[in-house]
């Protein structure tokens, strides 16, 4: 079920697996550290109104570089938040862009090792069945 939907990505739930999904648009390349932001803080509060266990977050339309400054920023502010609400898993769908997938990998880098698993993978079947299956 789509929960959210804007240029910039589109939110949906599956409360039978307690899965949300996350694809990001390739409307990407120009958004700038605020709109990155800003559609950080939508996820996080579609995590707080519908509960998954699990995300998966489909980078692969990516377009926009993250910045050092706003993976030290997701990985401090919003990732944190997540597993307070109950997230235990994220699965990431990496870009074909090489910088925007080399920021993605460093993200993953940085985020904190508290009771959580996170992997990078190529395609979403790959990945939903890790996010159910382990």
């Amino acid at each position: 079920m789509e929960v959210h939907k804007s240029n910039l990505q589109k939110i949906s739930y599956q409360a039978e697996t307690r899965v949300m999904s996350v694809v990001v648009s390739s409307d990407t390349e120009y958004i700038g550290d605020e709109s990155f932001q800003e559609a950080q803080w939508k996820i996080l509060v579609m995590i707080r109104k519908y509960l998954p266990n699990s995300l998966l977050i489909n980078v692969q339309d990516l377009r926009y570089t993250i910045p050092p400054e706003m993976q030290e920023w997701t990985a401090k502010e919003v990732i944190p938040k997540m597993i307070e609400i109950g997230v235990r898993k994220l699965a990431y769908i990496i870009p074909q862009d090489f910088y925007a997938q080399l920021s993605i990998e460093q993200l993953a880098d940085e985020l904190p090792n508290f009771n959580f698993e996170r992997r990078i993978f190529a395609d979403e079947k790959t990945a939903m069945n890790w996010l159910l299956n382990s």
